[in-house]
């Protein structure tokens, strides 16, 4: 399944059943798949751009 089409279809769920009933039904795979973007995301802010533009930097 394309990232995008389950993102919308966790949507389409959460606004039909509700928080709750989502996290009934998808549970841990949710959590685990919330947790790895915030990882991604926090990777890339704090460690990738700070290297890269000391790199730059001090080039």
């Amino acid at each position: 399944m394309r990232p995008l089409t389950f993102l919308r279809t966790l949507r389409d769920e959460r606004r039909a059943l509700g928080w709750k009933a989502l996290l009934r039904k998808r549970g841990w795979k949710l959590l685990a798949i919330l947790f790895f973007v915030y990882l991604v995301r926090d990777v890339v802010l704090y460690i990738i751009i700070p290297l890269g533009t000391a790199a730059w930097l001090f080039k």
